[in-house]
């Protein structure tokens, strides 16, 4: 949307490559999201929050506060890959391996998960 918006409404872009471009909009849209899912404005839920795996410390802890800011009771950060395996039903717990290719918006990236972990994992390709 951004450059195809009328003049009334501007569009703006609080993540970049799964990471936090601008803190206050990113904490606003995902009180917004808290706010949608519980209609009891006491309720602070925990979040579980998939980030890129090659997101730096500091990275994660501006997600982690962003989302804590917003409301959010506890805060956990998984990586993209692991997260998709979950979702798509793969056996990650397993000793056998599982690999798996995420297709993200900005990001690629391959992994191969075992024991409920990422064993290698690295950004395929960034798309700019």
């Amino acid at each position: 949307m951004l450059g195809r918006t009328p003049g009334t409404i501007s569009a703006i872009r609080p993540l970049k490559d799964g990471v936090i471009a601008d803190f206050e909009v990113t904490e606003e849209m995902l009180r917004h999201f808290i706010q949608k899912v519980h209609q009891n404005r006491w309720a602070h839920p925990r979040v579980v929050v998939c980030v890129p795996s090659g997101v730096t410390g500091v990275e994660k802890r501006a997600v982690e506060e962003a989302c804590l800011s917003a409301g959010a009771r506890q805060v956990w950060l998984i990586d993209e890959p692991l997260a998709a395996a979950m979702g798509a039903g793969l056996p990650i717990a397993e000793v056998r391996a599982t690999a798996i290719c995420e297709l993200g918006a900005a990001t690629t990236e391959i992994a191969i998960i075992s024991r409920s972990g990422r064993e290698s994992c690295r950004d395929f390709f960034r798309r700019r």
